[in-house]
This record gives structure tokens, sequence and C-alpha cells, in this order.
């Protein structure tokens, strides 16, 4: 028997890699194939134009602790966003292991459609024979809903030697996954761009002359749109014309055919440009085989926007984990090179995954804790279709759907979260972290279609709304500050300010939500699952983050340590209102704290521990001097010039052995104080504040070894807990 010779050459490589061991890539087959009718296989040359092969990020815990010290004012890493060169050669694979994974592919037939300047993935194309010959999984066609569709009837294997460089495979499917979150119809009045400036504190920066110049904003879109439509809204509710410039990484998709996708497209571009005529507006839209992922990593690899807005939605317990690995690991870069990420949090209230699964889900898209989900409201506008003076929001819930919100079963609470008070140790990342308009129906948005004006609705009107707000935020704080680049992760400010608040040691940056529910959760008082903090207040946001944190590396915080010129190498920060202080007025190595005191435990609640923020000060100068005793002799701590710290360590306390807190405590701290650019000189270089949760009766000691030019110290505090 005769066959060709591309088939002869498949199946030479096939029977040389049987020689190797295999190992599955689990989780790749779509749960979503249980409920659809199997018709037969796909034709072998079916091409697969978007395989992205994850090979994903290394020394992630350091990346994390890093991205932290990044959003820290006392950190040498702070607002020292990563260039890609940077990001690749500390984060991604190894050079030799990213181009060891790529022959392989190009040996086994696949194209190569695009590489990863961070070589965090790897998008490749091929046919259905080539899929099933390399990687073991055979291409089956499945119908539903009066629709053909293919996906993999095996998990993908590769040859142990490639296997553990790769995390998945992505692509093998053409299901349905990411839903455009606009919601419709709408009522008969709406906001306009001035309406919402008007109730989210917008107006003042506008007001002041910021138009967003020097900054920029990316949509990230999958449909074309309709240049006229855009022209219209400009025209009808703006004073400027907009003029995004689209961004194609594959083939121009066309103005896609279904009402949601042309309403979603347009309600992004027009309103994520609305506030800020000055900001560069880039629309990433991505092709039909590469999808969503294709537009959002486009706009990381090219950094194609200082704030990034996404409106799309994707069920967490229906996708598989290397999806959520996926789309976290370039939303973790996005942040390192100062993107900030603004992702819809849902319109389906707690039932994300409804109706399949009537389990409270959330958006897997918004479930990272490398973005900020944003959640909806309603309000009733006035009968003229103003915005009321004295605005009160109730969570969104009403005939057009319900602002999501909910726990992730995917990610773990983040430390800006744990630092909040919100939950324990074990609990998972909770969202929305903020929350604004977005009822079809109460207030609704105003939007063009087809040269026409609709009113729509949904947690995807409300994100590039935001978006557009903060771009004026990002020029205010370069300005004032001297920040450039953008915001980077935004989020461990948003707690810090949304915390401060709810314990009543900080000003109001958020207007709180306490009224309604999204159909899962209750709204109430400070922090809540239907929505997040509570409505931002831009303009007191901005202040927020221009002015300092709530302890700097002076007296008020610092813990003394030892005698002698070096004793000032390595300090403890203790971030609180009160200090236990000994005869001499300094801070005493022992700090108390009272379960529920909104002066030191974070969550200013008496829920049996208190949470603790704690840092690690390298070259702290102590301005205190020398004490002199009667006879004019010196005695205390010296005056503490900076040296050269060239190594820094926590040591492990022997109950982090065997107590699951004291672990996680310990082991925070470590990737914190290991993310310091180490040696520094620099005076006061603190790590990114760690929470350190301490039980009721109960202590925790920290000890760290620093070591410089004139010898090691052992800088320790003691934190104790009472009832």
């Amino acid at each position: 028997m005769r066959i060709g010779l591309a088939t002869a050459a498949l199946l030479a490589l096939a029977t040389a890699a049987a020689a190797e061991p295999l190992r599955q890539l689990r989780g790749t087959v779509p749960r979503a194939l249980a409920a659809m009718t199997p018709a037969g296989r796909a034709p072998a040359d079916l091409r697969l134009g978007h395989v992205t092969v994850l090979l994903g990020l290394r020394h992630r815990r350091t990346l994390d602790a890093l991205v932290a010290a990044q959003q820290d004012r006392r950190s040498p890493l702070f607002h020292r966003w990563l260039d890609a060169a940077e990001i690749a050669d500390r984060f991604g694979p190894r050079r030799d292991e990213y181009e060891r994974v790529r022959r392989w592919f190009v040996a086994h037939g696949f194209e190569v459609v695009r590489d990863s300047q961070f070589r965090i993935a790897l998008v490749v194309a091929g046919t259905a024979a080539q899929v099933e010959v390399a990687l073991g999984a055979p291409i089956g066609r499945f119908v539903h809903g009066g629709r053909t569709y293919h996906a993999p009837l095996a998990d993908p294997s590769l040859p142990e030697s490639i296997a553990a460089s790769v995390r998945g495979v992505v692509g093998l499917d053409d299901l349905p996954k990411f839903r455009p979150l606009a919601a419709f119809p709408g009522s008969q009045t709406a906001l306009v761009p001035s309406d919402f400036a008007a109730a989210y504190g917008v107006a003042p920066l506008q007001a002041a002359g910021l138009t967003g110049a020097g900054h920029s904003i990316a949509v990230v879109a999958r449909s074309n749109f309709a240049d006229t439509d855009v022209a219209l809204f400009s025209s009808n509710f703006l004073s400027f014309q907009l003029a995004p410039v689209r961004v194609f990484p594959g083939a121009d998709p066309g103005i896609l055919a279904e009402e949601g996708e042309r309403i979603e497209v347009l309600l992004d571009t027009q309103w994520a440009g609305s506030l800020a005529p000055g900001a560069t507006l880039d629309v990433v839209i991505g092709s039909p085989h590469g999808d969503i992922p294709e537009a959002l990593i486009a706009a990381i690899e090219n950094r194609a926007g200082d704030v990034v807005s996404l409106s799309f939605g994707l069920c967490e317990q229906a996708a598989p984990m290397v999806t959520a690995e996926l789309f976290d690991a370039f939303y973790a870069v996005a942040n390192s090179q100062g993107q900030t990420v603004l992702v819809a949090s849902g319109d389906d209230g707690g039932r994300d995954c409804a109706p399949q699964s009537l389990v409270p889900a959330v958006s897997l898209l918004a479930s990272s804790p490398h973005v900020v989900a944003v959640g909806g409201t309603s309000f009733a506008l006035n009968l003229d279709g103003s915005v009321p003076g004295s605005l009160v929001e109730r969570v969104w819930e009403d005939s057009g759907g319900a602002g999501g919100g909910g726990r992730s079963l995917r990610f773990g609470m983040p430390r800006y979260q744990i630092a909040a008070g919100l939950a324990g140790l074990s609990s998972g990342r909770a969202l929305p972290d903020l929350a604004v308009a977005a009822s079809p129906v109460d207030p609704g948005y105003v939007i063009v279609e087809g040269g026409l004006g609709r009113i729509v609705g949904g947690t995807s009107a409300g994100t590039p709304a935001l978006a557009s707000a903060l771009a004026l935020v990002n020029q205010r704080l370069a300005q004032t500050r001297g920040v450039t680049g953008g915001l980077g992760q935004l989020l461990p400010d948003l707690y810090r300010l949304g915390s401060a608040q709810a314990r009543g040691m900080g000003a109001p940056v958020f207007r709180d939500v306490t009224e309604g529910s999204n159909g899962a959760f209750l709204a109430g008082p400070g922090f809540d699952l239907a929505t997040g903090w509570g409505a931002p207040l831009v303009d007191a946001l901005a202040a927020g983050l221009e002015g300092p944190g709530p302890c700097e590396p002076d007296l008020v915080c610092m813990v003394p340590n030892g005698r002698g010129g070096h004793s000032c190498a390595g300090e403890w920060l203790v971030e609180q209102e009160l200090f236990v202080v000994r005869r001499n007025h300094l801070p005493a190595p022992l700090q108390i704290c009272r379960d529920g005191d909104p002066q030191c435990d974070a969550d200013a609640t008496a829920d049996g521990h208190c949470t603790l923020r704690v840092a690690l000060c390298l070259n702290v100068f102590d301005s205190r001097g020398p004490l002199l005793h009667a006879r004019g002799r010196r005695k205390g701590l010296p005056l503490c010039q900076p040296g050269t710290v060239r190594r820094a360590r926590l040591l492990a306390p022997r109950a982090s052995r065997r107590d699951p807190t004291a672990a996680a405590n310990h082991q925070a701290l470590a990737e914190a104080i290991g993310a310091l650019p180490l040696p520094t000189a620099l005076a006061a270089a603190c790590t990114a504040t760690v929470p350190v949760i301490v039980p009721v009766n109960g202590r925790v000691t920290l000890r760290a070894l620093v070591a410089d030019a004139r010898g090691p110290v052992t800088p320790r505090v003691t934190l104790r807990c009472t009832p």
C-alpha cells in the first residue's frame, strides 16, 4: 500500500516519539461535551488556526511579591515597572526551554503563528491529523443547538522532556466560551458621559483641566465596528470627536452578525473614550480563531493601554484550569509593566454558570487577583433625566440582570484582601472589588448602534466608563507625584483605602452601597460580595492615591533593635496607630493589639485573630540621635548611617512547621523579602506590607537576619493579640 509523503513523515515522527514516555495534559477536554451530541470525527484536514501552548511563568511567588512591592511607597520597587526583556529573563521560561518546545512543534508539522516576547506562550496552527498524531488527541465533531463544533476526544499528551515545560494547550476546540456582557433592551432614560462624571466624582478632575493626555486606554474586543456610529455618538453626547485606533493581532473578523457582539464593541469603544478626550484609545480586536485570548495577549504584549478594559464573561467552573492559568499569567505580567486591567464581573449575580449549574459561581475572567473586578449598581434618575444630587445606589438586580459577585474556586484570597481583614487564609478571592451603575433599566447607558440611539447596560458598561476615568487619575498622578507609565495592579491601594474608610480611619473614597442583593449576596456596610467596597468617588480616589500611606518608615512605625553603628541595617515596621513604647518613648519589641481594635486590627472586627500589617525595612536612618545620661556619656541607640545591605532573610519560627497560620505568615514575609533588590545602599528600603495573622491569646515573633559590611544584625518584633 502506498501512503503520502506527509503521512509517512508524521508516522515516522510518532514512531520516534513513542520511545519516550508521554505525559498527558489533563483538563483539556471541555466539560460541555457531556451535554452535546457526538457526530463522528472531524476531517483530517480541518485547520486549527490558533492553538496556544502555555509554558507559564517561573518564580511566580516572587513575581507576585514584586507586583505588591511596586504598589508600596516604602519599597525601592514602587512604580518601577518592568520592561519586556526583564519580564522574560526573570519570570518567563528560559530561552533554551522555550526554543526546545518551539522546535518540537515545528518538527511535528505545526506552523508558528506567533511567538511571545515574554516566552510565556507559543501560538501554533495545524490540522486535526497533526494534532492526533503529535498530541494523541483525536478531534471529534459535536452538535448542539443546531450547530456543529469540534473538540478533542482526549487530553493531549507530550513527551516527558517537553511536557515538563508545558502547562497546557488552549484552542483545540471551537466551542463558544467568551460571552459579551452587554444587557439590553433598556429603559427610556439613560446616562450620558457627563452624567457618569457627575455621579462618580469625575467632573472635578475634568474641571481641573485633566483630559488623559499622555496616557492610553485599550479595549479588548472581537468584532469590528462602524466609524459612523462612533462619530454620531461623539456629535450627540460629547464635546470632542472620538478617534479609536483599531489593532488587529490577526485577521479582521469584520462586523459580527450577532446583535450582542455589535452592541458590545460599540458600548466599550464609545464609553472607554468618553471621559478622557486626550487619551489614546486602542481597540484590540481578536480574529475568529484567536478570539478574546488573542486580543488580550496582544494588548499586553504590545502594552496597548495604561488601562485595559475587558467586558466578556466565562463561567469559572466550566473552564479548564489551563485557561485560568493563561489569563492570570498575562494579567500578572500586565501589572508588572504598569497596566491596570478592569474586567466586568458578570450580569447574572452569583449565578455565572447558569443555567448549566445552579451552584454559586463567578466569571473566570474577573476572578484573577490581578484584575479589578467591576460589579454593578442601580439608581433612579430624576424625572428630567438628571442625576440626583444625593445619590443612593442599590445592588443591581432587576429584569435586565444582576451584578456578578462571590468567591473564586480557582484563586485563593490575595494578601491585599487578607490585609483588609476580609476572611481567613483559606478563603477564595472575593469579588467584585467595586461597583458602578450597570442596570439597563435604572439608569441605563446610551450608545449609538446602526445609526440609532440605544439604551443598554451590564457590568460591561461601567467597566469601560471607569477605564476612561482612570486615564484622568493617571494624568493627575503624573502631574502631582511624577508617577509615570500607569497605575499597575492598583488593588492594594483600593483595599488600603477601603479598609481605612470602613474602620473610620480614612477619608471616604467609596460611596458605600448597603441596600439590595444580587440574588446570591446581600449588600452591607463596608466590603460585601455584591458591590465590593461600593461605588468609587474618582476625585477622592485620586487624592487617596496621591497621599502617603498610613505609616511611613520613621519613628512612628519602626521597632528599633540592638546597639551599635549598624543596628539600623534592618528594622521591622508595624502599621498601626498606637504603639506600646518603652520608657525612652521608643516603640517596644513587644506590640500588643486587641482583637477588633481599629487602631491596630486591620478588620476592626472581633473575629478570633488580629491582622497586623508588617514590613521589613533596610538601612533605616535613625534620626533620634544618641541619648546622654547624667555623666554625659552616650547610651541607647546611636545615629545610624545607611550602609550596603547584601543579604536579608527571614528566620523561620519552629511553630511554622506545624501551624498552617504561622506557615502562611512566614511564606508571605519570606517572599516579600525575596523581592527586595539586593544588594542595596538605599535608605528606608522596605518590603511591601504583609498581613500577619495573630490568634487571640497568641503571639507571633518575627526575626530576620540582615547583613551588611559591618556584620549581621537580627531585628525582631513580637506581636500579641488579646481578646
